[in-house]
């Protein structure tokens, strides 16, 4: 299923996809400030998940390089909705992975594929929002630096009681000054080196992960596992998708090779679901800025919408 050569070409597009994606991110942070981030991303629960589903599919990042933009849209301040919306959506609501699949199943699976995810990604930005969940959220890495506010310049003053001086605030990034863009673009620089320096052992545990499943399970397996004459096929193939990581690229000929030798449609849509929206390696990398608690609750949710989708497209198909 994945070789070394191919694991090597993964690995290296995702450390530049996740450097390119951070220093991005860092530079439009800056550029345009906290405020205007969180007006455009902002409004009612609904509409802003709307808006985090409209993010993730015109960037269909993979779970490794959606952490930075999650990062961002949590420094700038906008409301759960959006960005739980956001990292559910960007690695399962792919424009090309649907394109992918609708080639692989049908068109008529694909759709009940986008519906669901559309739909799960939904309500669970809404009950993201309803609950609070930012207590259960650890402190994240800034992206933008924010510098230290400038100490008072020593003045004479009358022999006296002085009043106590209250504490400096520490100001917002939006309101340090834009330094040009070769300053800001070599502060951004350092951010993503620094982004990906603390995650590099998840970026290589996931590869391998992913490399030793690829090794150690052939797809003729997999594909007896998830075939239409097992009756627990949809649940199987959401279990297997778990450990995965399916990005578009390793989707197409595991997708291809499973349908070629009769997985169940409906098997396929849950593997997939389960692989780009939850799996081994997101689960340590999301515990970098979330409690286990929450990581869990959040793959206990995929692992149900993957479910759901397998069987609803059997039902239909």
């Amino acid at each position: 299923m994945t070789s070394l050569p191919g694991a090597a070409l993964l690995t290296a597009e995702m450390i530049a996809l996740l450097l390119a994606v951070t220093f991005g991110i860092t530079l439009l942070q800056r550029r345009l400030g906290d405020a205007a981030i969180r007006r455009w991303m902002g409004g009612p629960p609904r509409r802003a998940a709307l808006k985090g589903i409209a993010v993730g599919f015109v960037t269909p990042f993979c779970t490794y390089s959606a952490i930075p933009v999650l990062i961002g849209m949590r420094q700038a301040g906008v409301r759960p909705a959006g960005y739980a919306a956001f990292i559910f959506a960007a690695p399962v609501v792919d424009p090309v992975m649907i394109g992918v699949l609708a080639m692989v199943i049908g068109p008529t699976g694909a759709a009940v594929y986008v519906v669901t995810a559309f739909t799960a990604a939904f309500l669970l930005a809404l009950v993201v929002d309803a609950v609070d969940i930012t207590p259960h959220l650890k402190p994240i890495p800034a992206l933008v630096a924010q510098p230290a506010p400038a100490l008072p310049v020593p003045t004479s003053a009358p022999v006296g009681p002085r009043s106590p001086s209250p504490l400096p605030s520490c100001p917002s990034p939006n309101e340090v000054p834009w330094a040009g863009w070769a300053a800001e673009c070599r502060t951004a620089w350092h951010r993503a080196v620094a982004l990906l320096k603390g995650m590099a052992w998840l970026i290589g545990a996931g590869v391998g992960v992913g490399l030793a499943i690829g090794l150690l399970v052939p797809t003729d397996a997999l594909a007896g596992l998830a075939g239409s004459q097992n009756p627990l096929a949809v649940p199987t193939a959401a279990l297997a998708g778990i450990p995965l990581y399916f990005g578009t690229e390793l989707f197409i000929p595991i997708g291809d090779a499973l349908h070629a030798k009769g997985a169940g449609t409906g098997a396929i849509v849950a593997l997939v679901i389960a692989g780009a929206g939850a799996n081994i390696p997101e689960f340590a990398l999301l515990t970098k800025i979330a409690r286990v608690r929450v990581v869990g609750a959040f793959f206990a949710y995929v692992f149900v919408v993957a479910l759901a989708a397998g069987l609803l497209t059997d039902l239909i198909l």
